[in-house]
């Protein structure tokens, strides 16, 4: 089967599966990939009122984005309200809880080290066959042994969000950093990611044009909040819009080239030391610019920070429609 670089999150032919157990309906895009089990993405749709209740994992690291609709989130004790756009990142053993207040909230989910996919299926399965036993408290002791169940806690606190580090509201960054054509705002540090990749945001503008070679060993994993852009892989030309999914493999060049100013997009799995390369170059362009005066000697300062994208320009006089 040829490998759909191009993945439309509302559009049903571009899923890999889909469980819908009447309270939640999960759409999976991705499975988990590698050593780390990365780049497990889905959507999950939920009615107005769905809850999930109070509890952590042991291990595994979960990352949310609201696409649709609004959440009430309890984050270890500490209860704010979501809206669209704002990311919730969780590393293990962060307890946590979710009320769902509109119908077909839209919770999109990307998990490493979780496995999520696999658990979803058992989950489906026990709720068809066993009702109500996947919630008794007995046993979720048992079967989930990587999760445990809390109490809901006594004492809520109601903060804004902007209090909980655990949210990053849609114009916040770590670090920002701004080219010709291009804004990068860090959302997710690799130190929250178990030292396996970082999450940033770039607001791009048409015309933008960025390249990887084919040495990138890992995979690349996209997000188009917004706009449109060009994908080229192994000469082949895709479009991909909002809410699209852009999965490319290991070792395939690629090009993306933004068609509408103001285009959002996510690099989910971002594993170049990216925050390190643009700090240090900064640096490097103020107090030794010979050190990256040419194309071969730029490449090969990025490839220092396992960065493969080789190729960036910027055509601010692209007519309209181009």
């Amino acid at each position: 089967m040829q490998h759909k670089y191009v993945i439309n999150c509302y559009d049903s032919n571009d899923w890999l599966f889909q469980l819908d157990d009447g309270i939640e309906d999960s759409r999976h895009f991705t499975l988990p990939l590698g050593e780390f089990e990365k780049n497990e993405m889905s959507d999950t749709l939920y009615h107005e009122g769905g809850v999930v209740p109070y509890h952590q994992h042991n291990k595994g690291y979960e990352t949310f984005y609201i696409a649709r609709g609004s959440v009430e989130a309890i984050v270890r004790g500490k209860r704010c309200l979501l809206g669209v756009g704002d990311i919730l990142h969780l590393a293990p053993t962060t307890p946590h809880a979710f009320k769902y207040l509109e119908e077909g909230t839209v919770w999109r989910e990307l998990f490493q080290e979780i496995h999520m996919v696999y658990r979803a299926k058992n989950k489906h399965w026990i709720n068809e066959n066993y009702e109500g036993l996947y919630m008794d408290p007995v046993f979720r002791a048992k079967y989930m042994k990587n999760e445990l169940l809390r109490e809901e806690p006594v004492c809520i606190q109601d903060v804004d969000k902007s209090e909980l580090h655990e949210v990053r509201t849609h114009d916040f960054g770590f670090s920002v950093f701004s080219f010709d054509g291009i804004e990068l705002r860090h959302k997710v540090g690799r130190w929250e990611c178990n030292n396996v990749k970082e999450i940033w945001q770039a607001i791009m503008q048409k015309g933008v044009k960025v390249g990887w070679s084919m040495l990138h060993s890992e995979p690349e994993l996209f997000l188009v909040e917004k706009g449109a852009v060009k994908l080229t892989v192994m000469g082949e030309e895709y479009i991909a819009r909002a809410d699209s999914v852009i999965d490319i493999p290991p070792y395939y060049p690629f090009t993306i080239e933004v068609l509408e100013d103001d285009s959002i997009i996510y690099d989910l799995d971002c594993s170049a030391h990216m925050l390190s390369m643009l700090e240090d170059l900064q640096s490097v362009r103020k107090n030794d610019p010979h050190r990256i005066d040419t194309p071969e000697k730029l490449h090969a300062f990025m490839e220092k920070y396992s960065c493969y994208a080789t190729e960036y320009s910027y055509n601010k006089n692209l007519p309209a429609g181009s």
